[in-house]
């Protein structure tokens, strides 16, 4: 399986100034319908949580505000918000994949965005962009979405495999098959590069701990900042 390379293209650096996008690649890890490894972790992310955000205060943590920021440009709401809350209100962390479940666990926690692909039906390099009126890609559910201009995307060789407001696609999506995993962490502004890196971290340890044969590359991260941090 050939290298994961990633870049930003101008116009994302010239759109979102504060714009950031991390990669972690994992291998060696097949998926498989439940976790049997992490359960003690889940739990421990779980009541993390509840003591962090009595009550509405989950809304008001920078992380999540900055990406409610972005979401109500486009009508919309966060969405791993609205998933914490699920926790926060008794729902127990689970998945029917076991690399979506260490991934919904350490963006819970974290509250930045991720999203989940198989390397083995990504083309090319990856350029973190921007929408522009008229694109579309098909959407997880297998239908197809057109966007509007302006939305943090990344496309491949054969077109975009995810966007903020609308989330991943089909033909990259993690299946029950899939033997290992690129994990993006999409920030479009107002979280640190740092934050990015301790969650992608974080969900690098879920990864080993589920699968200790795994092979994790250290988290890439990308930058308006900086050109490329690792």
């Amino acid at each position: 399986m050939p290298p994961i390379s990633a870049d930003l293209t101008a116009a994302f650096r010239a759109a979102f100034p504060q714009g950031v996008f991390g990669v972690l690649v994992v291998r060696q890890c097949p998926n498989r319908p439940q976790v049997t490894a992490v359960d003690e972790e889940l739990r421990a992310i779980e009541c993390s949580l509840r003591t962090r955000y009595p009550g509405d205060a989950i809304d008001t943590d920078p992380t999540a505000r900055a990406y409610a920021d972005h979401f109500r440009r486009y009508g919309g709401r966060y969405p791993v918000v609205h998933q914490a809350k699920t926790i926060l209100s008794g729902r127990p962390i689970e998945s029917p994949s076991a690399l979506v479940t260490a991934m919904f666990a350490a963006e819970v926690e974290s509250l930045v965005l991720t999203s989940g692909h198989d390397p083995e039906a990504l083309r090319g390099l990856l350029r973190v962009d921007v929408s522009a009126e008229g694109d579309a890609y098909t959407k997880l559910s297998g239908k197809e979405q057109r966007l509007r201009a302006g939305d943090m995307v990344v496309r491949d060789d054969e077109g975009i495999i995810a966007s903020v407001i609308h989330g991943p696609d089909h033909r990259t999506r993690l299946r029950g098959e899939s033997r290992a995993a690129m994990f993006g962490g999409w920030c479009p502004a107002g979280v640190a590069v740092s934050a990015v890196e301790a969650h992608l971290t974080s969900l690098a340890r879920l990864v080993r701990l589920e699968w200790p044969g795994a092979e994790v590359e250290p988290p890439r991260i990308l930058s308006s900042y900086a050109r490329l941090l690792q």
